[in-house]
């Protein structure tokens, strides 16, 4: 990387501020772009739920993405808005499922994010070369 990791645009704003740009920009298209991005970044802590059929085009529903001990779930509800939701999970049992408006979820897991680009370097290098695919 030319640029060191705390020069970058994204890490002196946030990783929530940049999700919550694009979130304001294009609600839709947003859960496309973070699937694809999140999937591309952490593709062992983000599971994708996809809708459609033989003939139909795949379109995906849900992005999960598990870090520590919470699990942030965001899905089209099908009725033009998204919905959000964190699970606390101990010991691998989910025991409270939160929903919170989509602007305060993107910031918890922007936060989330940031904490993990900080303690390991391949978490960084992922979201560096991702999170600018927006």
């Amino acid at each position: 990387m030319s640029d060191s990791f705390e020069q970058q645009e994204w890490v002196k704003f946030g990783v929530a501020a940049e999700l919550a740009k694009q979130y304001a920009a294009d609600q839709k298209l947003f859960l496309d772009l973070f699937a694809k991005t999140m999937e591309a970044a952490l593709p062992g802590q983000t599971e994708i739920g996809r809708q459609g059929g033989l003939f139909s085009k795949k379109t995906i529903q849900r992005v999960t993405v598990t870090l520590g001990e919470n699990r942030y779930s965001l899905e089209d509800t099908g009725r033009g808005l998204l919905r959000a939701t964190r699970t606390h999970i101990v010991r691998g049992i989910a025991l409270k499922t939160e929903e919170t408006p989509v602007e305060d979820w993107i910031r918890d897991l922007g936060e989330a994010l940031d904490a993990q680009a900080q303690t390991s370097a391949a978490a960084r290098e992922a979201l560096a070369r991702h999170l600018g695919t927006f």
